[in-house]
Formats: structure tokens, C-alpha cells, sequence
């Protein structure tokens, strides 16, 4: 109660600023700010005022306006508010969820640390939600503004380059409308604080705006050498290769074993995932002709891209000798790793038998530090025949691009993930498939195919390009040896 009360009145409920709030005074202090009358009666008693204060007695509460003067829309207000904290909610839980699988399981040291400023990309937006409270409330904090507009820059600049990578990689589904829905929220939100000119405020704004700018520039520099520059001015070094040994003929004299050296080994700075293997020993029967082999023969032989030795005829289809892989599908590599191998073909060494021994090996691989099998990969293996069956017959045909029908192939498939969770959120899902075919015919030989596809069913083939991100590399070698030099060689 006002007891002892001087003449002048004591309250003082001065005119509505441009938001629509009155500034109430007591004893010439400031108490606080209301809305409305029952606003009003709620500063009072939080200043000591008994709730059954006359306000219309000017003996007790002097109105420097109207006192039926309330402009505040609280229901528009409280919607702009709440709208604003809506979409930077949404904008935290987006990065923090980014953020958050890249500090766990981004492929490079450059992903993780861009994971933690996602992470703290999310605080700021969480804050400036907590701000936006403020600031279309009554502004007891003093920056709540610059705060907001800060939460706000962040929003725009993730969504929109989340926005531009989805579109730009031709993926029309997943989050795109989410990345749409949050551009269409910053331009609504930018012009919502321009209109109450929030970064007011601020101390130093053309310092704090540079700093801001600085910051950015100098964390998408950090990226893009960690993430983008080294892994392509450090390339994979992996050695792979056939050599052979020196032969050994049976005591019956009838069979050569021949030993094969293949080398495959990661001497790089990136581990590698083996995504298939091949090798094969092949004897092409062949017989020494004097006049030689005709121009036409001998230069598609090079076009095609094979060896051609005039004097050297061809005579009879070739024989497959043995096959098989070097290392495991799905198996990792990492630096210093060794995974070559030696074998033993045998080749027939009858008097009749002349021609030339030929080792080929091909393996396929991603680096490490762009993309990730699944690991179910190593167990996905699918047969074209029935493997619970002792005649193992045929079930299935290969895809047309693949094979001929008829042929007997085993397929190995599963999703590989990108290097971050930006790529991920934003591009197609892929997968990574490797074909082994075993052609019909006794001496065919088998062959590997693989790829990178966009379906499930590996049936779309991706561009050089559009696998060029997981860094995925094909390397081939062949090494061949006529049957002369290597019974030359196993002669006692």
C-alpha cells in the first residue's frame, strides 16, 4: 500500500515505444515494461504495489498518454517469435546431427574438425532461439538482437549450401525440400530483423562482421585442404605387379611349376578398401612361322591394344591354367600393408606343346579417406548357380552388359558411404558392386567387372566422373613367357 505517499505521484506510465510497450517508473526509477493493463499491474506488483492499486486515481498513477493506449498484437508478436525459433531449431538439429556423425566417423581429420564446427554451428543456433524469446519479448538482454541475426547468417549459409550441393549433384528427392524450406525461412527471417533493425546494438559491427567473415573463410580454407586438396596431391601408392619365377620341371618330365610373384602392397599415405581381385594363368598354343603373320593381323593386334609378334602364328584356342584372387573383397589396406602373393601354375610340358604362358591380374579399389564400404560387403557374395547342389546348375543369367547368357558369374555389393555427412544428407545413395564371370567353354578365360552403380541391383553404371569422389582406382597387369624359355629355365 502507498502509505505516506508525497503529492506527485509515485507511478508514472509513460507513452508506448514503437513496439508497443510502455516504460513504468516508480519513484523516478524504472521498474519495468508492460504490454497491457494486466501487464501493467504485474510490474507494479513485482515493484511492491498491492494489486487493488487504483490506476485510474492520478493522485497514485500518472499516464503520460492515453491510458487505453495498447498497440502491442501480442498474437502477431508471439507467432513472429515463435516462427523464428521454429526455423533455428530446425536449423541446430540439422547441423547438430551433421556435426555430430562427422566428429564420430568422418573419413579424414579434416571432416572431424568441420563435424565440431557444425556441432558449434548448433549451440549458436540453439542460443539465438533462446534470444529470439527475448527479443520479441521485452529485450531484458541486452544483445539478444545481434545474437539472433547471427543464428540466422549461420542458418542461411548451411541451408543454402546444403541447398546448392543437392541440387548441383542432380538428387531431387531426400532432404532437398527441407534445404528449400529452410531458404524460404532465412529470406522471411532476414527481412523480419531488417525491419526491426536487430543488429542494433552491437558493438563494433564492421569489426565483428569481419571477424565473422575471417572465420568463415579461414574454416572452408581448413576444409577444402584437408578434405579436398591432399587426398588429390597425395595419391595412392600402390605397387602391383607379376612377376615370374624360376620354373620346375616333374620328374616325369611332363609338367612345368611355374612360380608367380603378385605383388600388391599400399605404400601410400591413405589406407584403401579392396573392392575385387583377379588373377589368371593362361597358355595360348602358337608356332613359329617364317614369311610372318600378315600386316592386317599384326596391326589390329595393336589397335586392340596386345603385343603382336610377326613371326609368332597363333594355332589353337587358349586354356585356362588357374585363377583366383590375391585378397579378399572388402578387405583394407593401410599404409605398409603387404598383401602379395605367390602361386605355382602348372603348365603342360609335353614335346607337342609350344606357345606362351601369360599372367594377367587386375584389382579395384577406393581410398579410405573418400569413401567407406558397408560391411556387409564381404558377406553379399550371390551365385548365378545352385550352391547347395552337387551338379550346381544354373539359375540366373548375367545382365546383358555383363555377359553372355549362359555364363556362370558370383557378385559382391553394398552401399559405400561418403567421406562426410554433408555428402551423404545430399547425394544419391551408391553402391559399390564387383562381378566375377566364368564364361561357358572349357578354356574361356574369367574376367572381373567393377563399379560403382546407383540402384541396388548394380544394373546403372555411373560415369568416370560420378565415381571419380570415391577416389576409386582399376589397376591391370600382365606379365608372358614363351614355353621354350621356361623349359629353358628348369633345365638342370
Amino acid at each position: 500500500m502507498l502509505v505516506g505517499m508525497s503529492r506527485q505521484p509515485q507511478v508514472i506510465v509513460h507513452a508506448p515505444d514503437g513496439r508497443g510497450l510502455r516504460e513504468v517508473s516508480l519513484a523516478g526509477q524504472g521498474v519495468g515494461r508492460a504490454w497491457s493493463l494486466r501487464d501493467l499491474r504485474r510490474v507494479l506488483r513485482r515493484a511492491g504495489i498491492g494489486p487493488d492499486v487504483d490506476l485510474g486515481n492520478p493522485g497514485v498513477v500518472r499516464w503520460r498518454a492515453d491510458p487505453g493506449l495498447w498497440p502491442d498484437k501480442a498474437w502477431a508478436r508471439r507467432a513472429d517469435g515463435c516462427f523464428m525459433a521454429v526455423g533455428l531449431l530446425v536449423s541446430a538439429a540439422v547441423l547438430s546431427r551433421v556435426g555430430l556423425w562427422d566428429v564420430i566417423g568422418a573419413l579424414t581429420f579434416g571432416g572431424r574438425v568441420m563435424g565440431a564446427v557444425f556441432l558449434a554451428g548448433a549451440l549458436v543456433e540453439v542460443a539465438a532461439a533462446v534470444a529470439a524469446a527475448d527479443f520479441w519479448g521485452k529485450r531484458r538482454v541486452r544483445y539478444c538482437g545481434p545474437v539472433v541475426v547471427l543464428g540466422v547468417v549461420v542458418a542461411a549459409v548451411t541451408s543454402l549450401m546444403l541447398l546448392v550441393l543437392q541440387w548441383e549433384g542432380g538428387y531431387r528427392r531426400g532432404w532437398l525440400w527441407l534445404w528449400a524450406a529452410l531458404a524460404l525461412w532465412c529470406c522471411w527471417a532476414g527481412w523480419a530483423l531488417t525491419r526491426h533493425k536487430a543488429w542494433r546494438g552491437v558493438p563494433h559491427p564492421r569489426r565483428f562482421a569481419l571477424g565473422v567473415a575471417l572465420s568463415g573463410v579461414v574454416g572452408a580454407a581448413s576444409l577444402a585442404y584437408s578434405s579436398m586438396y591432399s587426398p588429390y596431391v597425395a595419391p595412392p601408392r600402390v605397387p602391383f605387379g607379376a612377376t615370374f619365377g624360376k620354373p620346375t620341371l616333374n620328374a616325369a618330365h611332363t609338367s612345368l611349376y611355374v612360380p608367380v610373384r603378385l605383388t600388391f602392397k599400399n605404400e601410400g599415405p591413405a589406407s584403401i578398401h579392396v573392392v575385387g581381385t583377379l588373377w589368371s594363368a593362361t597358355l595360348w598354343p602358337s608356332a613359329y612361322t617364317a614369311p610372318g603373320t600378315d600386316f592386317g593381323t599384326w596391326e589390329t593386334g595393336l589397335g586392340d591394344g596386345f603385343d603382336s609378334y610377326r613371326h609368332e602364328r597363333f594355332t589353337g584356342s587358349s586354356s585356362v591354367l588357374a585363377a583366383g584372387t590375391i585378397t579378399g573383397p572388402g578387405d583394407r589396406l593401410d599404409p605398409g600393408d603387404d598383401f602379395s602373393k605367390d602361386v605355382v601354375v602348372e603348365v603342360p610340358a609335353k614335346e607337342a606343346v609350344d606357345g606362351r604362358v601369360e599372367i594377367y591380374a587386375i584389382t579395384s579399389f577406393i581410398r579410405a579417406d573418400r569413401g567407406k564400404l558397408a560391411n556387409s560387403y564381404r558377406d553379399s557374395a550371390e551365385y548365378s548357380w545352385n550352391t547347395e547342389s552337387d551338379a550346381h546348375e544354373h539359375r540366373r543369367d548375367p545382365p546383358g552388359w555383363l555377359a553372355a547368357p549362359g555364363d556362370e558369374f558370383f557378385r559382391y555389393r553394398a552401399r559405400i558411404y561418403r567421406s562426410s555427412a554433408i555428402m551423404r544428407i545430399t547425394q544419391p545413395p551408391d553402391w559399390a558392386a564387383m562381378w566375377w564371370v566364368i564364361p561357358k567353354g572349357a578354356g574361356a578365360t574369367p574376367y572381373m567387372s567393377v563399379h560403382i552403380a546407383r540402384d541396388a541391383d548394380s544394373q546403372e553404371r555411373l560415369s568416370d566422373a560420378q565415381q571419380e569422389p570415391y577416389g576409386m582406382k582399376t589397376l591391370q597387369t600382365s606379365a608372358d613367357q614363351p614355353i621354350a624359355l621356361l623349359k629353358k629355365a628348369a633345365s638342370p
